[in-house]
């Protein structure tokens, strides 16, 4: 009889242990589902976001083309009369003067020239004086009648071809002056002077070609070529009103401490290359600059513009081109495509197309969002603020 109470009991504390466990159990399912999947979405946090307010930034426009130094005058130094060459009075790479002599060509022969030249006008110059005297006679004694017209006619002729004499002598000893002087080969202008050709005792002359090259190097020109599209964006940026900073920048992007000036723009665009040719003009005392070297030419405004900047950053890029999220008013999500432009110092771009003041554009957190989605945007602005703070 106990036995089978306590077999009754047992039963029913396990039974009772069992209903508890459903009831826990039951419980916890309900308010799991009711927390779960019950709970409105509209209370789940809202996505932040990092956003900035587009505002007009007084920008400098500036921009930058590949250039090449050329010599604003290059001249091939040659013989105009034939000798040995006796001197050459420079070192090659010289700086030279304007009318520096350079070489002297042997003058033996074109000095005996002139001298034969000179003693050929005296010879004209007497027999000019000499048909003179007989000329004024013959008149004299024509208009006495003690000589007939044909004699003074005669007088006359043999005057005339005496001056016309003294004349020709006169211009060939012009001509042996200058030989003489071409014996020496002077420098046509400022600059440096390249390699000799010849050496001293060789025989040349008008035929033998280039003797050394001198090219100007102050000032020196820096050479570039603007597409038509960069030519566009140039007008658009560079006003006439602007003052414009010249300045080249060396391969090893070290700045040349000269700034330069515009001295020729092309008439037209290359038909072959679309591309307009323009020059810079620099100052290059001590040769800094040389002729065939490569660098950036760049030009910066001096007058300030007013511009949308936002941070690169912000910038997407995807297959059906550039653009940027925005928030509405009541901060949702939106694309809006733009046109960059200039890119600017601390990863900045200027936006040509698409923005406008008082946008609010995302900077961070694109992976989170998407278009028409509500978040929530924290200006970097009051960002830097707190972190001051």
């Amino acid at each position: 009889m106990k036995k089978d109470l306590s077999e009754k009991v047992k039963k029913y504390k396990k039974a009772l242990l069992c209903s508890i466990v459903v009831v826990f159990v039951g419980c916890g399912v309900y308010y799991g589902y009711k927390y779960f999947y019950t709970k409105p979405i509209g209370q789940m946090p809202m996505q932040q976001v990092s956003a900035i307010k587009v505002v007009a930034t007084e920008v400098y426009p500036e921009t930058s083309f590949v250039a090449k130094i050329e010599s604003k005058d290059k001249v091939g130094l040659r013989a105009r009369v034939e000798g040995f060459l006796q001197q050459q009075l420079f070192q090659e790479g010289d700086l030279v003067k304007k009318d520096q002599p350079l070489f002297i060509i042997e003058p033996v022969n074109f000095e005996a020239s002139v001298r034969e030249a000179t003693a050929n006008v005296a010879k004209a110059e007497a027999q000019v004086k000499n048909t003179k005297a007989q000329f004024d006679r013959t008149t004299k004694l024509f208009k006495t009648k003690d000589v007939s017209e044909a004699k003074l006619d005669e007088s006359e002729a043999a005057y005339s071809s005496a001056e016309a004499s003294l004349a020709q002598a006169k211009a060939q000893l012009d001509l042996a002056q200058k030989d003489l002087e071409y014996t020496t080969i002077v420098s046509p202008m400022d600059g440096k002077i390249g390699e000799s050709k010849y050496s001293v005792g060789e025989l040349i002359g008008p035929s033998s070609g280039v003797l050394a090259v001198v090219v100007r190097i102050n000032p020196i020109e820096a050479v570039f070529s603007v597409s038509e599209n960069q030519l566009l964006n140039m007008q658009k940026n560079f006003q006439k009103s602007d003052k414009v900073l010249v300045e080249f920048i060396k391969s090893d992007g070290e700045k040349y401490n000269h700034t330069g000036s515009i001295n020729f723009v092309d008439v037209a665009l290359d038909e072959a290359m679309n591309t307009l040719k323009i020059k810079a003009s620099f100052p290059n005392a001590d040769g800094e600059l040389i002729a065939g070297q490569y660098g950036r030419i760049v030009l910066k405004s001096l007058t300030p513009h007013p511009e949308i900047v936002i941070p690169q950053r912000a910038v997407q890029q995807d297959m059906t081109g550039t653009y940027v999220y925005v928030l509405t008013p009541d901060d949702k999500v939106e694309r809006r495509d733009v046109v960059r432009g200039d890119e600017l110092p601390n990863f900045e771009i200027v936006i040509d197309k698409g923005l406008n003041v008082g946008d609010v554009v995302v900077t961070e957190g694109f992976q989170k969002i998407a278009p028409q989605m509500t978040v929530k945007p924290v200006f970097e602005a009051e960002q830097a603020n707190q972190q001051v703070q």
